[in-house]
């Protein structure tokens, strides 16, 4: 997929959720930003990331149904690796200073909660307490430290570092800029230093970060910090399937993507 096609991926994706009631849907990431990572030949290899937030826990099974049937389709059209994460409303209204929600396209694909236009603006000073936006902006570090214990540790060690260089430079921390090799005291420092009650992710990884299961375990409290829901029963990742031609276009594929029924 070329940085050329985002518009019609987002039109397909409009017209795709149309007819979808009982959720609101939504892209966030890094082509909702616009700072997605292309290859050498110019194709985005980043993944398309969507937050579709449903009222309650009862309404998780079917919107999975949902979810996965659709995303199989734009996977396939645009071969592009799409995730999905599930959100239920209360966490989903409690969780403006995550990382998702302030990296969201302010469009929904559909609105069936009728959360409307304000679910996109920048969290206030009150939401959560003066010092939630740096519990909030602390979670990304000690959630990649913690992948690091069980997979690429060299990528995620460089993804925590990058995280705790933007925290450093939003903040002004100084102790995070000067402790990056040693991020998990760095952490300590700002916990310590600002009087800080930290996310529960963040608060499971600095008590055991050499917990064998410590990956997992803060994996899960972070789903459940932003969507109300655990790793496994929030996130839906579709891949395009391998009988589809190596080089479907998605203008090609835009009739039968889009003029699709999708099923209720």
């Amino acid at each position: 997929m070329k940085p050329e096609e985002l518009p019609l991926l987002f039109q397909v994706l409009a017209h795709e959720f149309t007819d979808v009631t009982g959720m609101s849907v939504a892209a966030t990431g890094s082509l909702a930003r616009g700072d997605h990572r292309t290859g050498p030949g110019g194709e985005i290899v980043s993944n398309l990331d969507l937050v579709h937030v449903v009222a309650d826990r009862a309404d998780v099974p079917e919107a999975r149904a949902v979810v996965g049937r659709v995303m199989q389709r734009i996977s396939d059209a645009f071969r592009i690796e799409t995730t999905s994460t599930i959100a239920v409303l209360p966490a989903f209204r409690s969780a403006g200073h995550a990382h998702y929600r302030r990296s969201m396209r302010p469009e929904w694909f559909c609105d069936g909660l009728g959360l409307g236009p304000a679910a996109f603006d920048p969290p206030g000073r009150e939401d959560g307490g003066p010092l939630a936006a740096l519990a909030w902006a602390l979670q990304p570090v000690p959630y990649y430290l913690a992948k690091a214990t069980a997979l690429d540790p060299p990528t995620n060690l460089a993804k925590a570092r990058r995280h705790a260089r933007r925290l450093a430079d939003r903040f002004g921390l100084t102790e995070v800029r000067d402790g990056l090799d040693d991020l998990p005291r760095a952490l300590r420092e700002v916990i310590a230093g600002h009087g800080l009650t930290p996310l529960d992710s963040t608060a499971r990884y600095l008590d055991t970060p050499t917990h064998p299961a410590i990956a997992q375990l803060v994996r899960d409290a972070v789903f459940v910090e932003a969507m109300g829901l655990v790793s496994a029963d929030s996130m839906i990742v579709m891949l395009p399937s391998v009988r589809q031609p190596a080089r479907s276009r998605p203008s090609a594929a835009l009739s039968a993507v889009s003029l699709s029924a999708v099923p209720n």
